[in-house]
């Protein structure tokens, strides 16, 4: 079948993505937005817009923007090979939104599958200046030794099972650059709870890559982070647990951004609070955040727990908490991460 708006045969524009809009208004809308950017770009076959499945993949961020959640989600899309969707691929038919997604995160699935993770690692200074640990911070290895930065990949892992993935990949990556610190020296991981679904399973890979690595399991240190978005206590409780049977310790990250903070240290007891940036330069010129933190540390001690503060941009902002009884520092001031 001629396409008029390409200026081939329909066959060649294969592999295609049939999109059903709900209505004229978004059908337009997507239209508009395709060809601003580019001509040809498809075709109106079978009620359905087809376009070459490369194409919505160069512009799949330009649509996410322009497109409201509404029409993303409202209208559904499927791969197609041919004329019309087979029953194979009807029964893969999902939002266009979630197929946009999906597109967006191939990139990523590549770079997890070329092991393209590292980490960098930023130290953590004890009271007396001396270096207590290392926090090891996730990038990705770009063509040309571009720097793919932790915000874009996580951007990119808009599934439930890329997050997984990723999240799995930089706790590895992390044992990994962990196992070449000084032996002196912790080594402070991130993980995501969320991402964590079964810990028998889930954290299997991560214990054999510590084990691998021969690094002493008292030195790690896994933070929990998106403590804020905690909902299921019992299900954080289970990992944890699966972590302190390893020998692992247990940090919680960015302590002072969320409501539930003081609930999660009551409930899960780390050894570690760290304390969120934006809290420590605001205590500064903030009195009750200089009296909060002070009787954090306070109350920390009392319990065993030591506290981390982190932002420490400045000898300011290091005098200014080491006065409070903070017991560790991390920030650009003590080293940039490398």
């Amino acid at each position: 079948m001629p396409c008029s708006l390409c200026g081939g045969s329909a066959e060649t524009l294969n592999p295609r993505v049939a999109v059903y809009p709900p209505e004229n208004h978004t059908a337009d809308r997507l239209l508009e937005i395709l060809t601003s950017l580019e001509r040809p770009f498809g075709h109106q076959e079978y009620g359905a817009l087809l376009f070459p499945t490369e194409l919505i993949r160069r512009h799949n961020s330009r649509l996410v923007e322009e497109l409201s959640t509404p029409q993303l989600t409202d209208t559904i899309a499927v791969d197609i090979t041919g004329d019309a969707p087979t029953p194979s691929e009807v029964r893969r038919t999902r939002s266009f939104g979630s197929l946009l997604d999906e597109i967006q995160g191939e990139w990523l699935v590549d770079l997890l599958n070329e092991n393209g993770l590292y980490c960098l690692a930023q130290p953590i200074v004890d009271r007396d200046g001396s270096v207590f640990g290392h926090e090891m911070l996730m990038r990705g290895k770009g063509e040309g030794g571009a720097v793919i930065t932790p915000y874009r990949m996580l951007r990119a892992a808009s599934t439930p099972e890329l997050r997984a993935k990723l999240d799995r990949a930089a706790r590895i990556a992390a044992v990994h650059s962990g196992s070449g610190i000084s032996t002196e020296s912790n080594v402070f991981i991130n993980f995501l709870p969320s991402s964590v679904y079964d810990p028998q399973f889930c954290l299997e890979t991560t214990f054999s890559a510590a084990r691998a690595a021969k690094i002493d399991p008292s030195r790690l240190v896994f933070e929990v982070v998106e403590t804020d978005k905690i909902s299921d206590f019992d299900h954080l409780a289970a990992i944890i647990a699966r972590y302190r049977e390893e020998g692992f310790a247990i940090a919680l990250d960015d302590f002072g951004t969320g409501f539930n903070n003081i609930e999660t240290v009551i409930r899960l007891r780390p050894e570690y609070i760290k304390l969120d940036k934006l809290l420590v330069t605001d205590s500064i010129h903030d009195k009750l955040k200089t009296q909060f933190i002070h009787d954090l540390a306070s109350v920390a001690q009392m319990n065993g727990i030591k506290t981390i503060a982190e932002g420490i941009e400045d000898q300011e902002t290091l005098d200014h908490v080491l006065n409070l009884g903070v017991d560790f520092f991390q920030g650009y001031h003590l080293g940039r991460p490398g």
